[in-house]
């Protein structure tokens, strides 16, 4: 690839579907550090400590985002906030807490009361993990900002580079891609109104991949609800070759699908070198 490769204006090209690639978790660390990310965020970090942190976040099913305020800003030393997100449904709530070191945040308790704290948006900037996250990231952190003044991160990377911009709304989980400056406030005003906006919509993180490409399939074929919390998973079958069957609820649908994998005509990041996979859904059948 040429220097002037850029994975997010190929998978725009391409048409790269957006469905289910939502990163799995169960809950959110956010850890604010201003100023540059190396490509690995936790090597800001002393290594025993960004040790500690991810062992700890692996135990409790939560993925790590380093947070800054929109805009460019220098390091400066002394307490810094951070917070957990519970992402469950039925759990959501986001938790606050200020700490003098990482030795703070692994020994202080994670947990998070359902309905705590103000929901808020992560979009990702992360340039060296991949450029075009910073190119068309921070346009949309910054249109977004207005709208929850104080609620909107620019945040090291979510996955899903070639979706660039990618954001996701906490404590709830909702994972978006190829957001700009229109489409990334939309998506704030539609949460708003507890729904979402399905041409945008990865999936919602705490559900497997098989869920969120059952609800979005559904909301495709005009069998779904745009509620946050409608299209409730019931059960998943993997009937084998590749067959998926998933029965949600609110309304009340079982979805037959086939799931395939493909390989992509270039590399998934703009740092690859190889092209890269990824899953395809069809539907077979709504009842």
């Amino acid at each position: 690839m040429t220097d002037t490769f850029r994975c997010s204006w190929a998978s725009r090209r391409r048409g790269d579907s957006l469905i289910a690639t939502a990163p799995p978790a169960q809950r959110w660390l956010l850890i604010e550090r201003e100023g540059p990310w190396p490509r690995r965020a936790l090597d800001v970090f002393e290594p025993a400590a960004a040790r500690q942190v991810a062992d700890r976040a692996h135990t409790l099913g939560a993925r790590i985002s380093l947070i800054r305020r929109p805009a460019r800003h220098p390091r400066t030393p002394g307490p810094f906030r951070w917070a957990v997100a519970d992402i469950r449904p039925g759990q959501e709530g986001i938790r606050w807490n200020v700490a003098q070191s990482l030795d703070d945040v692994v020994h202080t308790p994670w947990e998070v009361t359902a309905g705590e704290g103000e929901p808020v948006a992560l979009v990702c900037c992360h340039s060296k993990h991949d450029v075009c996250c910073a190119l068309r990231g921070r346009p949309v952190a910054a249109a977004m900002d207005p709208l929850w003044p104080g609620r909107v991160w620019e945040c090291s990377h979510l996955g899903g580079d070639r979706f660039a911009a990618t954001a996701v709304l906490l404590p709830h989980g909702l994972c978006y891609g190829r957001l700009d400056p229109d489409s990334g406030p939309a998506a704030l005003k539609a949460f708003e109104h507890d729904t979402v906006v399905p041409e945008h919509l990865r999936g919602r993180s705490a559900f497997s991949r098989h869920v969120q490409a059952a609800q979005a399939l559904a909301r495709e074929a005009g069998r779904g609800s745009d509620a946050i919390d409608g299209l409730q998973p019931l059960h998943v079958t993997g009937l084998g070759d590749g067959l998926i069957e998933v029965d949600l609820a609110d309304p009340d649908l079982r979805i037959r699908f086939r799931e395939r994998e493909v390989t992509l005509s270039t590399p998934a990041t703009c740092h690859a070198l190889r092209p890269g996979t990824a899953f395809e859904y069809e539907t077979l059948s709504i009842t």
